[in-house]
């Protein structure tokens, strides 16, 4: 009997203690749905006594369908004694991201702190995060509260404020590259030496085939005097371009 009595005792005082542990320690890791979207609500539905901080957004009003750009929620402490902060932040759409070191989290699709964050010299905690457009363009909304704490494990002396920033997302404006058109070779004509396929061969073609056998100018300038296809022009080959010069092409 004695066993069982002091069995009930430790479970009636295990329960006190969790159920008169401080609340702050079950959001100190983050919490979600307090970002001030519609249909949410922000941290002053659990925290009170202190004094609300100004928040805001910083990042690009105009991003491309698609592309990824990096946005910063900052909590500007207005009490001396408010010296750390938390944060959720939601989006009407996109994808949210995480930046390693921001000392952040995503939980489903919103963002929240993984502690709560000092404030800087400045008496600002700011996280710094990613914002994916989402392919459809239109306006979208980040949706952003900051819960200005003292820290002292509890939810008195802490107050928090909302914020929101309007996204233009357009249409991805880059241009389609032009495919670069390979320029159609002349066709090689069936008579030797004859570089513009007019079924005759000039002496201005015939000096272009000499200065292709003496290697002064390449074979794509007049491949009509190849009449082998062996890639260059001999002796006889010029000798047969001079004769349809002077007696014109044979049919």
């Amino acid at each position: 009997m004695t066993s069982i009595r002091l069995g009930r005792i430790a479970v009636t005082c295990a329960f006190v203690l969790v159920a008169h542990a401080p609340p702050v320690r079950a959001f100190s890791t983050g919490i979600t749905g307090r970002s001030g979207k519609p249909g949410t609500v922000i941290c002053n539905a659990c925290h009170g006594g202190g004094t609300a901080p100004v928040v805001h957004f910083e990042g690009p009003i105009d991003v491309a369908a698609g592309t990824i750009a990096t946005f910063r929620f900052v909590v500007q402490s207005q009490s001396p004694s408010q010296t750390f902060a938390g944060f959720n932040v939601a989006d009407s759409g996109g994808q949210l991201g995480v930046i390693p070191g921001q000392g952040e989290q995503l939980l489903g699709s919103e963002l929240t702190h993984t502690a709560p964050k000092p404030n800087d010299s400045t008496g600002a905690t700011v996280f710094d995060f990613t914002w994916q457009a989402p392919t459809a363009p239109g306006p979208y909304t980040l949706f952003g509260a900051g819960n200005s704490v003292n820290f002292n494990r509890s939810t008195s002396g802490d107050r928090a404020a909302a914020a929101t920033f309007l996204i233009s997302v357009a249409a991805d404006s880059s241009p389609t590259p032009t495919p670069t058109a390979t320029p159609t070779p002349p066709p090689v004509s069936a008579c030797a030496g004859d570089c513009d396929g007019d079924d005759s061969v000039t002496i201005n073609e015939v000096i272009s085939g000499v200065n292709i056998a003496l290697g002064g100018t390449a074979l794509s300038a007049c491949p009509a005097f190849d009449t082998n296809a062996d890639g260059e022009v001999t002796i006889d080959e010029l000798l047969v371009a001079v004769n349809n010069a002077l007696n014109g092409c044979l049919p």
